[in-house]
């Protein structure tokens, strides 16, 4: 699903810069026809204010009074002369108004030329005025719409640009915990395994002096059975002995008779004893060696058991800690790419306010003065056309 994300995002990512390029290559067009137009405006405006200037110059009165001297006194006493007077003032006023030179340069045709040239010449302008209305209007409305799409595509990068950031941070944390985790594990198997060595160590010298044990302990039951055994033949002997007396003939002369020591038993009891006592001894270090190698043997398996435990948990950590670094290195990409996305949406921004915002300040006054202009033109085409004022 990530991955579906990115691609989504580079794929939105690519339309939106060919339309950058596409928007900034015609932005760039329509500034330079702008500059163009304005250009050949002023132009026209100039030569125009010169043109005048020449035409009210006094030579150019007196002669063109003397050529037109007739036509305006045969014309004065006519409602045309009228018409003539009134168009010329209004479209005057208007151009003192709105600063436009044309509108004296109407006033002027409107004193010399014919009607239907004066009344051509104010339907061109006023198309023209028309259709300036709606460029501007249309021009309003896409940098609104312009800035709004930027506004919104800049707030979207930013949201992506944070968020980018934030994944970036979370990644480094999981990194540096996985990285503590694969650590720790590695430890505990070093410690599992010294400790393992030390119980072996152990089990061995335990085992050594179970055999040292066992060995003495044989040795000190073979001794005393000798020794037992050499007790018994003699008092035996001594038994035999004194049956044999007792069947002959007691002599003339009383003669003292051996008899064996009274503490004889108890020295036999005390070395069957110690023999017995031996073989106790042999036989609970036999059971404490088979209980320290099974101790010993469970020590091998848990050992074994935790350290293959650990070293999956090493292998786990060390795969998600590789798919943790993959996906910073690519968010560190997308990263880079965003900030670019924003730099870019940053410069169009202020080329946009470059180009509109003084459209967009003065658009009201600009639409109401150009419909002022429209509305003198028709006033005074409707004075041409012998309307009356009121």
């Amino acid at each position: 699903e990530a991955k579906e994300d990115l691609e989504q995002e580079k794929k939105v990512l690519g339309e939106d810069t060919e339309f950058l390029k596409n928007l900034e290559q015609m932005c760039s067009e329509g500034r330079k026809n702008f500059d163009e137009r304005k250009n050949a405006r002023l132009s026209e405006m100039q030569a125009v204010a010169e043109t005048i200037e020449i035409l009210q110059e006094d030579d150019a009165r007196d002669a063109m009074s003397g050529t037109y001297n007739s036509f305006v006194q045969e014309s004065s006493t006519t409602k045309h002369s009228e018409a003539r007077r009134r168009a010329a003032a209004a479209l005057r006023a208007q151009a003192l108004k709105s600063k436009n030179p044309a509108f004296s340069v109407l006033a002027t045709s409107a004193e010399l030329d014919s009607f239907t040239k004066v009344k051509k010449a104010i339907d061109d302008m006023i198309s023209m005025l028309k259709t300036q209305q709606e460029d501007e209007v249309k021009k309003n409305d896409w940098c609104k719409e312009e800035l709004h799409k930027t506004d919104m595509s800049t707030a979207k990068a930013n949201d992506k640009r944070d968020a980018l950031q934030a994944q970036i941070g979370e990644l480094d944390s999981t990194i540096k915990a996985l990285d503590d985790g694969i650590a720790a594990a590695k430890a505990q198997i070093s410690q599992l395994q010294l400790d393992l060595q030390r119980a072996s160590e152990d089990r061995q010298s335990e085992n050594a002096e179970f055999q040292k044990t066992i060995a003495d302990q044989t040795m000190t039951v073979e001794v005393l059975k000798k020794a037992l055994d050499r007790l018994a033949k003699f008092y035996d002997l001594l038994q035999m002995q004194g049956r044999a007396r007792a069947n002959r003939q007691t002599p003339p002369v009383p003669q003292m008779e051996y008899k064996p020591n009274q503490g004889a038993g108890g020295v036999m009891e005390m070395i069957e004893k110690l023999i017995h006592e031996a073989n106790d001894l042999k036989l609970e270090s036999k059971k404490g060696e088979s209980e320290a190698q099974a101790a010993y043997e469970q020590t091998i398996a848990d050992t074994n058991g935790s350290v293959e435990a650990l070293q999956k948990e090493i292998v786990s950590k060390t795969k998600a800690r590789a798919e943790a670094h993959k996906d910073k290195l690519q968010a560190k990409a997308d990263l880079v790419d965003t900030v670019k996305e924003l730099e870019g949406l940053s410069k169009y921004t202020a080329d946009l306010h470059i180009e509109c915002d003084y459209l967009m300040k003065n658009f009201g006054v600009r639409q109401d003065g150009r419909q002022e202009e429209i509305e003198a033109l028709q006033q005074a085409k409707q004075i041409l056309s012998g309307a009356s004022l009121s």
